[in-house]
């Protein structure tokens, strides 16, 4: 491997410590701000993804971004600090008397456009620096650093929150600081970013194809089973994910009354095990490839927001969010890595940019319906007809988790692999990736053979 793609490589890692440190200070906390400013359900709804809705649409325009600077480099540095800026004008929306959601949901989508803006350009640039033999554990081993960032960041925070709550009129002061934070991370992350290596990128005229033109082919190469029809699972996966997933934190503070703390521990316990499994995960990957890992996951998801909704109590609810952490590993890792191995490095920014969208506009048709749903749980006070719906969050937890099982069982079995790889049953290599994790951590074999 060339000294300079080693050491791109480096600084990626320290780049993605930085930038899940804003992440775990800062937008992590955007919703529970909301709350703060006595946000209402739908508001929580249209905050998690009215901005994906917005910044997914601009995402169709980073391709010609990106011809512009003429560098994904600098399109990407570009992009991402003006991202860190956003965070400051959000802490100071407490301040203004009227219209405070709608600022703060207008701030967190310019926010999002210049973040998701980036994102198809820098996959495209990580994309050609990582060897196609070592992605598998590459992307594992980053994310696993930058989770651990993330985990750390997250608690801290929470500390903050609740040093703040306790000795202060109320927690303000608290999202101040950990927003302040949050903008330096993001400004450090840049910095890595401008010390990484670029590899140059020759676009063929033949390679540019419009949205248009994606569209026109989506059937036909959609029957290939490769990057068509992962764009139509993920799409509709995250539609029932975000049915569900928007209302999470009004679920656990309203109606489970959670402290900071506590929702900082039921958090960070995904968060620990996600990061665990992660390298674990990866080696599976580069050895039995991306594919077998995605469907093994993807058909178990749907367990983890019924376990949740039939949870009340926070040592079973732990429980519930160690199976999420463990599966939303392996999806996460495996689905990006299944995603470059099915694009072309000429095609990729155009592909990932038209995925970000289509699967954008599923998410926040997916959070509508959700607010919808408790909407309508309310009226017909489903409370009454049954304990099970104790409360009016509970039928979209068991929505979101019919939606992830039949889009799961619609779109992976017609996923193909793009290689021939060693062959292994779901049922096997959930064995073998489970019982990894004891011989990983706590497993320390004996040298014999030391030399004295």
């Amino acid at each position: 491997m060339e000294k300079r793609v080693k050491s791109a490589l480096r600084y990626s890692v320290l780049d993605g410590a930085a930038y899940y440190a804003m992440y775990g200070f800062g937008e992590y906390y955007f919703a529970a701000y909301a709350l703060l400013l006595n946000a209402t359900d739908f508001q929580l709804g249209i905050l998690a993804t009215f901005p994906i809705l917005i910044a997914s649409i601009m995402q169709l325009f980073s391709i010609n971004l990106m011809h512009k600077f003429k560098s994904r480099k600098k399109s990407v540095l570009a992009l991402v600090f003006l991202q860190g800026l956003m965070i400051l004008p959000i802490i100071l929306i407490y301040h203004i008397e009227s219209y405070r959601l709608t600022l703060l949901t207008l701030l967190v989508t310019l926010y999002s456009i210049f973040g998701w803006l980036s994102n198809p350009i820098w996959v495209s640039w990580i994309g050609d620096l990582v060897p196609e033999k070592i992605r598998g554990k590459f992307f594992s081993n980053r994310q696993l650093v930058a989770s651990s960032t993330m985990f750390v960041s997250f608690i801290i925070a929470g500390f903050i929150l609740t040093y703040a709550k306790d000795n202060f009129v109320n927690e303000y002061a608290g999202f101040a600081v950990i927003f302040i934070i949050a903008v330096i991370a993001r400004l450090i992350s840049v910095y890595f970013l401008s010390k990484q290596y670029e590899p140059k990128l020759k676009i063929k005229k033949q390679d540019n194809f419009s949205f248009k033109q994606f569209l026109k082919e989506f059937k036909k190469r959609y029957k290939l089973g490769y990057f068509n029809v992962i764009i139509a699972y993920l799409s509709f996966m995250y539609f029932g994910l975000y049915i569900t997933s928007p209302y999470i934190i009004a679920y656990l503070f309203k109606d489970l009354h959670f402290s900071y703390l506590q929702y900082v521990l039921f958090t960070a316990t995904s968060l620990l095990f996600e990061l665990a499994f992660l390298p674990i995960w990866g080696s599976f990957i580069d050895k039995y490839g991306p594919l077998k890992i995605l469907k093994l996951t993807g058909y178990l998801l749907p367990i983890v927001p019924v376990l949740l909704a039939f949870s009340k109590s926070l040592p079973i609810l732990i429980l519930t969010q160690v199976v999420g952490g463990f599966l939303w590993a392996g999806f996460t890792v495996s689905s990006i890595n299944f995603m470059l191995e099915t694009t072309t490095k000429e095609k990729r920014v155009a592909a990932f940019a038209y995925y970000n969208f289509i699967s954008g506009v599923f998410i926040f048709i997916g959070s509508l319906i959700g607010a919808y749903i408790i909407k309508l749980a309310l009226e017909l006070n489903l409370s009454s007809i049954s304990s099970i719906f104790w409360s009016k969050y509970i039928i979209i937890l068991l929505l979101g988790a019919l939606m992830r099982l039949i889009a799961a069982l619609i779109f992976l079995p017609k996923l193909k692999d793009i290689k021939v790889r060693e062959e292994i049953s779901s049922k096997d290599l959930l064995i073998k990736v489970v019982s990894s994790f004891p011989h990983r951590y706590f497993h320390r074999p004996i040298n014999l053979h030391t030399k004295k």
